[in-house]
């Protein structure tokens, strides 16, 4: 079974149709950037959930970015389609090919879905974190918020998560365990200035 095919295409790309080649270029673009992102954000979130290195005191974790590596292929398929129409090639058996892996890695996806929350929950809590709440946002996209230290989820952060979010950040990557004293404050002043 053939996977690619370099033939000829019967219609040339030709430099007489610009918004056709501009399209094309386009879209080799944004498909080139879309595999590199995936692929980035994928390992971004194994070193993130697996390999921790440094001292962490808060992790935000999506389960769903993990497995967005299922549709690398699609996106590389994609990619490959668009280059080969710019440079003259016939298609047609990159983009079935590219078709069908998406199908299939949006069922496996859906299928291994449960299955890797779960061991990325385990994972995490045979390493010391706690999940959040508090400070997960209510949409199926939202990340989960691990942390090392249960006093730091405070349902008064619940109103100013992303502002908390951003706060653990710094934290991390300066290294210092922030303090409850802190987080009350820095919540509080948050809050004051919302309500302004």
């Amino acid at each position: 079974m053939k996977f690619l095919e370099w033939k000829k295409a019967d219609k040339k790309l030709s430099l007489a149709n610009m918004k056709e080649l501009a399209s094309v270029f386009f879209l080799l673009i944004i498909s080139g950037g879309l595999c590199y992102k995936t692929a980035l954000n994928f390992f971004s979130e194994v070193e993130t959930i697996f390999l921790v290195s440094q001292p962490q005191f808060f992790i935000k974790e999506q389960a769903t970015i993990l497995l967005s590596f299922l549709l690398l292929p699609c996106v590389f398929l994609t990619f490959l389609s668009t280059l080969q129409r710019f440079l003259g090639f016939d298609i047609k058996l990159t983009l079935i090919n590219a078709f069908k892996s998406a199908v299939v890695g949006l069922i496996v996806l859906l299928i291994l879905s449960v299955p890797t929350n779960l061991v990325i929950e385990a994972n995490l809590k045979s390493k010391g974190y706690i999940y959040c709440n508090w400070y997960t946002g209510a949409s199926v996209r939202a990340p989960d918020i691990w942390l090392k230290n249960d006093e730091l989820c405070l349902q008064d952060g619940s109103v100013v998560i992303s502002d908390i979010h951003d706060w653990f950040e710094m934290h991390n990557e300066k290294g210092i365990e922030p303090k409850l004293s802190e987080l009350k404050v820095f919540i509080q002043e948050t809050r004051a200035e919302y309500n302004r």
